[in-house]
């Protein structure tokens, strides 16, 4: 192999490796599968090279190909989107990744239901239709995807901290097997104004990003923090009905890769009176 041939598929290796490199910074670990196909393709024609005599012209079309593919590919069904991030008072809470372990670790309660029954939100914690989790406690989280929806009350799971009830959580562990409560991940989170009120007394901030849930919404911040992925805002003729919508959507429409979806209803006033975001889970949508 001549010496520019050489450098040639190096540059091409080099030039693909760091394209890589940067969407996974940007997408997120769940990249670095398709990664390393993309990777190998390059890696496999300098070693097949090596071998014999390389036309230049035939590998640029050959690239130019892989190109092309790859192209049909981002379109059909585009590359996973990065998890929203939610920060709960200190601890960031990123969708879909982070665990029931994770929120234990860092000091958080989550309570099971253990009956139907409604009660006031004072009282949800210490009514006994809830009961603290144990970690001793041998609990699993069935297997396949559930949603609550905007509730509060007749949630499976809430979250709570210092004694302060902060949301309902909805869990997931896997599609095909049941999985223990401490390895099941957050997916859905539903907070009312109830939520909010205790949340503020209690000095804990909830943020969607940078975006504070417990402050004055205005259309224009919302536009500046989210772009393209705030796809509804209220409609000033209808008050009474006043929500944001927020998504962070994929080509594949939840086939290949997760989906998320934010909602914050809002008061006259601006306030928030109902937020919800929730994970469409890839492969398991209901």
């Amino acid at each position: 192999m001549k010496i520019s041939d050489l450098f040639f598929h190096i540059l091409v290796i080099v030039i693909v490796f760091f394209t890589v490199i940067k969407l996974m910074s940007f997408v997120g670990p769940a990249f670095a599968s398709l990664g390393g196909v993309i990777v190998a393709i390059p890696v496999r024609a300098l070693i097949n090279a090596s071998g014999r005599k390389t036309n230049v012209i035939l590998t640029l079309s050959g690239m130019a190909l892989l190109f092309v593919y790859l192209c049909f590919w981002y379109i059909l069904i585009g590359v996973p989107v990065k998890p929203p991030v939610m920060t709960v008072g200190s601890m960031k809470v990123t969708m879909s990744k982070t665990s029931v372990r994770d929120l234990l670790d860092n000091g958080f309660d989550i309570y099971i239901m253990n009956d139907e029954n409604t009660y006031e939100y004072s009282e949800m914690l210490t009514s006994g239709s809830y009961t603290k989790y144990d970690e001793n406690q041998d609990i699993t989280v069935e297997k396949g995807y559930r949603s609550t929806g905007e509730t509060l009350r007749g949630a499976p799971y809430l979250l709570a901290k210092d004694d302060t009830l902060i949301g309902a959580i909805d869990l997931y562990g896997s599609l095909n097997k049941d999985v223990d409560i401490k390895d099941a991940k957050v997916v859905n989170f539903y907070m009312d104004k109830d939520c909010k009120d205790a949340l503020k007394s209690s000095n804990i901030d909830v943020k969607l990003g940078d975006l504070s849930l417990l402050s004055t919404f205005y259309t224009d911040d919302l536009k500046k923090l989210f772009k393209k992925k705030l796809w509804m805002i209220p409609d000033e003729s209808e008050p009474t009905d006043s929500v944001y919508g927020i998504a962070w959507r994929t080509n594949s429409d939840s086939i290949f890769w997760n989906e998320y979806y934010a909602y914050i209803r809002i008061d006259e006033n601006k306030n928030m009176r109902a937020f919800i975001i929730s994970t469409s889970v890839a492969k398991d949508k209901h």
